[in-house]
């Protein structure tokens, strides 16, 4: 099966939430995928919450978009929680990952 990641950058919490809501609201949002692995960096000073989740297998390009409109359902899901910010999806090649175009 396909494996991509989702980072998105998080801001500030909408108020009345609580930070672990949005880890949480990112996995259930991909309900549907299998999530591999979670985690939460900071680059450059900016939260990110990291979801690597697989796609069914069909063509690359339906795999794809599946991959997109997944992590843009996650992004307007987490969105409620916090401010978000930059979206990244990318597809893992031979142990790299590689930013769809």
């Amino acid at each position: 099966m396909p494996s991509f990641r989702l980072e998105l950058e998080i801001g500030k919490l909408r108020p009345g939430h609580d930070p672990n809501e949005v880890m949480d609201t990112a996995i259930a949002s991909l309900a549907g995928f299998h999530v591999d692995a979670t985690d939460i960096a900071v680059t450059a000073g900016t939260p990110r919450v990291l979801l690597r989740f697989t796609v069914t297998d069909s063509s690359e390009t339906d795999e794809n978009q599946a991959a997109r409109l997944a992590a843009v359902h996650a992004r307007d899901a987490v969105d409620e929680i916090a401010d978000t910010g930059q979206l990244w999806v990318l597809r893992r090649r031979g142990g790299r990952w590689l930013p769809l175009g």
